[in-house]
């Protein structure tokens, strides 16, 4: 009977077969539920759960247990190297931008350093020193601060927050520390606009919200963010009021105008320097598509960009002030720094989140010319060097993107490294970018060949760019000037120069922990006090791997020392074997004695650090840059 008939087995069993443990005939009813006439029901199918091993096969060893890894699924991972395997040729080239976008995104060191050392107990992923961090509330202001409503608050207009005198105080402010960096604004027609809006206050039809009050609110809010260094309830106000006017235009049926794309520039800049990576890298994306749906990337004399000037709404005002207004509109400077200051934005947050860029295909824009004369201050002393701005940087940081359409090479990296270091640099805040860009390409070089070193001369000029930048940062600090490379910059240096470990660079460590210090002096932000902790513990490992390495060449030595005297001088050797005994008893007690001292007076914060990740005596800086790490990265605790 069994030879004739096969055993026929279900894949599917009722609930009732199910619950009794019996076998189900699979059918509609089943023979048992049609026996006892019970009703006849079946769970949703579920797929077929593959095993864990394969998973754990093909996912790297490295991968934290928990944190914000969970924002990965591991299928994605597993595809991943699965792919890789099944096709070599492709994976060489897809680990060399994975390591690519590693190098990019500086801010990814200490986590990956982390990692490489102890994946259990890594902490989270996080950016370093991104800013100065958030701005703080005076305590004594607290109190000023309007009640956050549940409901959608109630739009206001700037010339009800602050005066005209006030306005023209944060505008001169302005052009006076941030302008010299972001060269985008026309600091006449700024002035000119700010007369006419309050000018126009009084009239019940111009009193109403303005597109160009997102711009005059973002100017203001610079203005206080580079004059106090702590936040006031003005500078909020300013700030939700520009929100709201540019919130409404994402969602406008119109084609934006360059009124909002202006005040969109001056939101992207203000939270890089003031918010979460996540905000900011939204804010430059959303840019960039607005960008895109102005037609600011095209010429003006692409048929295209004509037809987007024409559907774009008409300024509001009078006369003089929609004058204006077309003026700026199809001014072509203006739009290709508009167009450039996007760019600059969106590449730069980008790199060092680890994220994709917004890259506008079919873009016809040229480069931006030299400043005009218009938007320089009449003060302004011509420069001894031929003047180079932010612009001329933009092709050098494209280009670093490794998934563009040509990848560079080692002799390219180290071309465009020539020709950074080349730019010569007056205005300090363009020195840290010049020093950041620097810093990025040497991360790559590192990336795609560790083991062999840069020229010496090379190699010293960047560390002499290294101590520009630190000082300055230093001088920013001074000056109340809270870019966001016066705390990335240092930090960064301090892991470079580890890297570098060479007595040129550790001679810099001291400038740069003394830099990071006075950061943290002047904004005493939790995320400064982190990352200076974290750069302390970084040196404070370093020193302790060095300390291991003079500790096994002295018993070396000592084991050796015998052998070393001469055959003709041994009536000398047991003066001169004791002596060495005695040099080196006094070696170790001056080794003993600094070790208890700095471990009694600066690592005893180190122990908590030490349970978390116990294995960080015996880190390897030589994999600091090239740590394995899944791409795209995870959260990075944002």
């Amino acid at each position: 009977m069994s030879e004739s008939t096969p055993r026929r087995r279900s894949r599917l069993a009722c609930t009732l077969c199910q619950s009794r443990k019996r076998k189900c005939s699979g059918g509609q009813p089943c023979s048992t539920c049609a026996q006892t006439g019970a009703e006849c029901q079946y769970n949703a199918r579920k797929k077929r759960a593959r095993s864990h091993s394969l998973y754990q096969a093909s996912l790297p060893s490295e991968r934290p247990t928990g944190g914000w890894s969970n924002a990965v699924p591991n299928t994605i991972s597993a595809a991943a190297n699965a792919t890789a395997q099944a096709s070599p040729r492709r994976a060489s080239g897809s680990e060399g931008v994975t390591h690519s976008l590693q190098a990019n995104s500086g801010a990814a060191f200490v986590r990956k350093l982390g990692l490489k050392i102890d994946p259990a107990h890594a902490p989270r992923l996080q950016l370093f020193a991104w800013n100065v961090g958030e701005r703080q509330l005076s305590p004594t202001l607290s109190s000023a601060l309007p009640l956050m409503s549940a409901t959608a608050p109630t739009p206001t207009t700037i010339t009800k927050i602050i005066s005209q005198e006030e306005m023209r105080r944060l505008a001169a402010i302005y052009f006076e520390k941030v302008d010299l960096c972001y060269t985008f604004l026309d600091r006449k027609m700024i002035f000119t606009r700010i007369i006419q809006r309050w000018e126009s206050s009084s009239s019940p039809i111009d009193s109403a919200e303005q597109p160009y009050d997102a711009v005059l609110c973002g100017v203001a809010a610079f203005g206080y963010l580079f004059s106090r260094r702590e936040i006031i309830p003005m500078e909020v106000r300013l700030i939700d009021t520009a929100r709201i006017l540019l919130d409404k235009s994402v969602l406008a049926a119109e084609t934006p105008s360059i009124d909002i794309v202006t005040g969109w520039v001056l939101r992207a800049a203000y939270l890089r320097m003031t918010a979460s990576p996540h905000a900011a890298w939204m804010a430059s994306c959303t840019l960039m598509h607005l960008i895109e749906a102005a037609g600011l990337h095209l010429e003006t004399s692409d048929p295209e960009a004509a037809n987007l000037l024409q559907a774009s709404p008409p300024e509001t005002g009078g006369s003089q002030d929609g004058d204006i207004g077309h003026q700026s509109t199809s001014d072509p400077e203006t739009r290709r720094r508009l167009f450039g200051m996007a760019r600059h934005l969106n590449t730069w947050i980008s790199f060092d989140l680890g994220r994709s860029r917004v890259v506008l295909h079919g873009a016809t824009a040229l480069s931006p010319t030299t400043t005009p004369p218009s938007r320089k201050p009449a003060q302004q002393a011509p420069p001894r060097v031929p003047h180079a701005e932010l612009f001329h940087l933009l092709p050098l940081s494209e280009n670093l993107d490794p998934t563009g359409p040509s990848p560079q090479d080692l002799p390219e990296l180290e071309t465009a490294l020539t020709s950074v270091l080349d730019l010569l640099y007056s205005e300090p805040s363009l020195i840290l970018v010049q020093c950041n860009l620097m810093l990025c390409i040497y991360r790559r070089l590192r990336a795609l060949n560790p083991h062999g070193p840069l020229s010496a001369n090379l190699l010293d000029r960047v560390l002499a760019l290294a101590g520009r930048g630190l000082r300055a940062a230093r001088g920013m600090v001074a000056s109340t000037c809270p870019w966001h490379q016066v705390a990335n910059v240092p930090f960064q240096v301090v892991c470079s120069l580890l890297a570098i470990d060479n007595r040129a660079a550790l001679a810099l460590l001291a400038d740069a922990m003394r830099t990071l210090r006075e950061v943290l002096a002047a904004y005493d932000t939790p995320s400064m006090r982190e990352a200076y902790s974290t750069a302390y513990l970084l040196i404070a490992l370093h020193q302790r791997r060095k300390e291991d390495d003079t500790r096994a060449l002295a018993e070396v030595l000592r084991v050796n020392a015998a052998a070393a005297a001469p055959a003709d001088d041994q009536n000398d050797k047991p003066v001169a074997r004791t002596t060495f005994t005695d040099q080196s008893q006094k070696q170790d007690q001056e080794q003993t004695a600094p070790d208890v001292l700095v471990s009694d007076a600066e690592f005893s914060w180190l122990g908590d650090l030490m349970i978390d990740m116990p294995s960080l005596q015996n880190f390897d800086l030589d994999q600091f840059l090239m740590t394995d790490v899944p791409w795209p990265l995870p959260e990075m605790g944002i």
